[in-house]
């Protein structure tokens, strides 16, 4: 029988505690997911290459997994195709049942919350947007009139395009964001440039997206939204 030798293994959170923006656009509601999730045992694992996994997207952490030679974490790659909250509820619960002695289960999100965060904040600010609603998108001093998130999309990029047609460029060609704007239009939208992008995202995606474009552009201390 193999021994495997943990001196050298670690704690892995398979979903990151610090989301980058590509987590947040794959995941929707990561940001509220992870706070209250996050830290809980279905979430957890163990594995020797927690530094080369950091904040990798769960896809490539999978193929990591199902090579490791603890079963937990090689089990994670054989029963989950995804991760998202329903992915860790499951190995929560699945954990909690051989475990529950040692570890308790993770008390449930509270829908019902509900957290005052009207006012102004900065497109890269850790927070749950989910139910709010845009007035004003500010870019580099700039302030724009917003109605809504998909509102917001729209006045981000046709102010790309006005003054940075390169990085427009950039941001169309971007894995992550262009894929998902300029392609499979179920909500579209015309930018002044007479080009179409997609708007059917969440209120949280929408941020991740906003927050994503204006790190390709450079900007994203000069970029805030305020909500009421």
């Amino acid at each position: 029988m193999l021994t495997i030798n943990f001196d050298d293994a670690q704690v892995e959170h398979i979903m990151p505690r610090n989301l980058s923006n590509d987590w947040k656009i794959k995941v929707s509601n990561a940001d509220a997911i992870n706070r209250r999730y996050g830290g809980t045992i279905g979430n957890l694992t163990l594995t020797k290459y927690n530094q080369e996994m950091s904040n990798k997207l769960y896809d490539e952490k999978r193929e990591f997994y199902a090579e490791s030679n603890i079963s937990l974490t090689r089990e994670i790659a054989k029963d989950y195709d995804k991760w998202d909250k329903e992915s860790i509820v499951s190995r929560t619960n699945k954990l909690a049942d051989e475990l529950i002695k040692i570890f308790p289960k993770p008390e449930m999100l509270d829908e019902s919350m509900v957290i005052d965060n009207s006012g102004e904040h900065l497109i890269n600010e850790e927070l749950d947007v989910t139910g709010t609603k845009p007035i004003r998108l500010t870019i580099q001093d700039n302030d724009f009139k917003a109605t809504s998130w998909t509102s917001c999309l729209v006045i981000f990029l046709n102010h790309v395009w006005k003054n940075d047609s390169e990085t427009y460029d950039r941001i169309k060609k971007d894995s992550s964001v262009g894929n998902m704007l300029f392609s499979n239009f179920r909500s579209p939208k015309v930018l002044e440039n007479g080009e179409k992008i997609d708007t059917n995202f969440s209120a949280n995606v929408i941020a991740a997206l906003l927050a994503k474009m204006t790190e390709i552009c450079g900007i994203t201390d000069e970029v805030s939204y305020t909500i009421k």
